[in-house]
Parts: C-alpha cells; sequence; structure tokens
C-alpha cells in the first residue's frame, strides 16, 4: 500500500509519503496555499500522481485529548478529501512535533531538518504505521 501523511495547517501543511515496499516514510515539499480549496486540489494531484491507496491526517487535539478550533478544520479539509474519493484515516497527532536534541540538533534525518512540517508529517507516518 501506499500513503499520504498530512501534518494540515491554516498556512503550511506538510506532506510525507510512505510505500510499504520500502517501509521508510519521505518528506515531501510543504504546501503553502492560501486557499483550502488549492490544497485540496493539491493533494488530489499527489494521490493522483503518487498513486496512494490511504490519506494519513493529522488530528491536532488539545492536551486533554479534546478537539479544538484546529481539530475543526483540520476535519472540514478531510471531509473534502473524503469527498473526492480519498480514504482518509486520522492520527493523534500530539506528540509528532520532532524535538532536537540536547545540543539542540534535531534528531531527524537531514532531509526532514529542513522542513519542519514535512518532518511531522513523518512523525505521522511513524504513528499511523505503530498503531
Amino acid at each position: 500500500m501506499r500513503f499520504l501523511a498530512l501534518d494540515i495547517g491554516k498556512r503550511r501543511t506538510g506532506v510525507a509519503y510512505l510505500d510499504d515496499a520500502t517501509g521508510v516514510p519521505l518528506p515531501l515539499d510543504t504546501l503553502t496555499l492560501g486557499k483550502v480549496a488549492e490544497l485540496v486540489d493539491a493533494v488530489v494531484s499527489l494521490v493522483s500522481v503518487r498513486k496512494i491507496d490511504q490519506v494519513i491526517v493529522g488530528l491536532p487535539l488539545l492536551p486533554s485529548g479534546v478537539e479544538g478550533e484546529q481539530a475543526v478544520y483540520v476535519r472540514d479539509v478531510a471531509r473534502l478529501l473524503s469527498g473526492r474519493g480519498m480514504e482518509v484515516v486520522f492520527v493523534d497527532e500530539r506528540y509528532t512535533t520532532p524535538r532536537g536534541d540536547r545540543n539542540g540538533k534535531n534528531r531527524q534525518e537531514s532531509a526532514e531538518a529542513k522542513d519542519k512540517d514535512s518532518a511531522a508529517a513523518c512523525e505521522i507516518l511513524r504513528s499511523f504505521r505503530r498503531s
């Protein structure tokens, strides 16, 4: 199976790809699109080009586990993606933000470290694979 992970934000959306054949999450370019329709169109294009089977979306819950304003926004975008024929699965993203080590260096691979949004999408894929 092929997966596309999204760390959806109102300004930027981190994107990562995983093919079961390799099992390695790959960061893709972060999408910086102003309108929701543009974001949905860009994701639809990626799904088509990469022949994605399932879209994994990080759900930004509050520390208490409750859904806040951002989670409502993410669910709205996911609903639009589902309406375009995509299978969407949510993953709790509270603990997917990459963290630095004691020396202030990012623990993610260098390609991921350049883009925190795509690195977060890679972590969403890793969380999904562990669950």
